[in-house]
């Protein structure tokens, strides 16, 4: 993604891997902001701009609906920026949270996004061979080191087509019946070994839904606070998904207030939250 426009009505942020994905966006959303402007007359369907002295009218609302979005996407399109990465807006690290089922292309998008800017990445997750599968596809070449911290008894099963040997790749195998203080303390001690090392540190946590299964809300905030904590102190960029749709409203606004950004990566676009 490096093309981000930022509305100057609301707070509403998007970022998109084209200008013709993001001019498209941009009119859907301007065209939310200004419905008010459009009107009927007889047997036309007139617009008036905001913005200017423009209006413009038709028989068809389709056609009309049509030509007011991108005249309004004309007015605010100069203010699109590209060669734009997500976390420029939190200074280049800190923590973002997804919105997005797990295994969507959605996800997948904001997984490569956000690692791309990084030399070192760290995933925990439950399906290391998806998250390695989908490096090997999507990058040109392997980070200078990948660290795996899960609970799959095979983490590497799967994986054919992959010479595992060329591959500069450590695996940190944990019980699946580990607590959540453990877990902390093992990817602290991942997290640890890879903050003095050159470049860049990214981490992936895909086993937040989990969590919130198995504890009580109260105790993965306090588990999270924690975490955002040390990975703060190693300038690290890390995401962490949820499946907005499995999750109640209450519980996502309890999560979002721990992270520095929130995504929507549903659909074409990323938009903030």
């Amino acid at each position: 993604m490096v093309f981000r426009w930022r509305c100057r009505h609301c707070s509403h942020t998007l970022w998109a891997a084209s200008r013709e994905v993001t001019s498209a966006a941009i009119e859907s959303h301007m065209y939310d902001h200004h419905r008010s402007q459009l009107s009927k007359l007889e047997m036309q369907i007139r617009w008036e701009c905001p913005y200017c002295d423009a209006a413009g009218q038709g028989t068809t609302a389709e056609r009309t609906v049509r030509s007011f979005k991108q005249h309004l996407r004309d007015h605010v399109e100069p203010l699109v920026e590209s060669g734009i990465h997500v976390a420029d807006s939190i200074d280049g690290s800190g923590t973002v949270l997804v919105l997005a089922p797990s295994g969507s292309d959605g996800a997948d998008r904001a997984r490569i996004h956000l690692h791309s800017a990084s030399d070192i990445v760290i995933f925990v997750t439950r399906s290391p061979e998806l998250r390695l599968r989908l490096l090997s596809e999507r990058f040109q070449s392997w980070p200078a080191w990948t660290v795996v911290i899960t609970t799959g008894s095979e983490p590497l099963a799967g994986l054919d087509g992959i010479d595992q040997t060329q591959v500069p790749l450590e695996i940190v195998q944990l019980d699946s019946g580990l607590g959540l203080q453990q877990l902390g303390q093992t990817v602290a001690t991942v997290v640890g070994d890879q903050e003095n090392s050159a470049g860049k540190l990214s981490v992936e946590f895909d086993i937040l839904p989990e969590l919130i299964e198995k504890f009580d809300l109260q105790t993965v905030f306090k588990f999270l606070h924690v975490l955002s904590g040390r990975l703060s102190e190693a300038d690290a960029l890390a995401q962490f998904y949820t499946d907005p749709s499995g999750q109640s409203e209450s519980t996502i606004n309890v999560l979002q207030s721990l992270f520095d950004l929130t995504i929507d990566a549903s659909g074409d676009t990323f938009t903030s939250v």
